[in-house]
C-alpha cells in the first residue's frame, strides 16, 4: 500500500477512520485540550480527514494545497499553537492510521506517512503570519 491508496481508504471509510484520534491525542498530550475547547471533535475530525488531501499529494504539493497549508498555519499560529506541538500531533496521528489500516500497514507506509506530515508542518510553519 502506498500512501495515496491510504489516504482513499481513509476517506472512503464510513465510520470515518480518524474517529477517536482527538481522544487519543488529548490523553497523551493533554496540553492540546486548551486549543480545542469548545470544539465540536467530529467536526474537527471531518475536518482533519479532508485535510489529508493536501497531505495525499506529497511529494509533488500542487501550489493549492501548498496554498491551504500555508492559510492553516496562519490559523494556527494565530491560535497561539507553538511549533513544538506538531511533531506530538504528527504521532498520534501516524498511530491513529496505523491502526485503521491493521495488517495492511508497514513500515514503508509508515515512513511515508511521517515523512509527509512532517513536509506539511514544515509548510505551516513558514507560512506568512498575518
Amino acid at each position: 500500500m502506498e500512501l495515496d491508496e491510504s489516504v482513499e481508504a481513509i476517506l472512503s471509510d464510513e465510520s470515518n477512520a480518524l474517529d477517536g484520534f482527538y481522544e487519543r491525542l488529548f490523553q497523551r498530550y493533554p496540553e492540546f485540550k486548551y486549543f480545542f475547547a469548545g470544539a465540536n471533535v467530529k467536526r474537527q475530525t471531518a475536518m482533519l480527514t479532508m485535510a489529508l488531501l493536501a497531505v495525499k499529494q506529497y511529494p509533488a504539493l500542487r501550489r493549492s494545497s501548498k496554498d491551504y497549508l500555508e492559510v492553516l498555519g496562519t490559523k494556527h499560529h494565530g491560535l497561539g499553537i507553538a511549533n513544538d506541538l506538531f511533531p506530538k500531533f504528527v504521532e498520534v496521528l501516524v498511530e491513529t492510521i496505523a491502526e485503521f489500516h491493521g495488517n495492511d500497514w508497514n513500515a514503508a507506509l509508515d515512513k511515508q506517512w511521517t515523512d509527509a506530515l512532517n513536509y506539511a508542518a514544515a509548510i505551516m510553519h513558514q507560512s506568512p503570519h498575518e
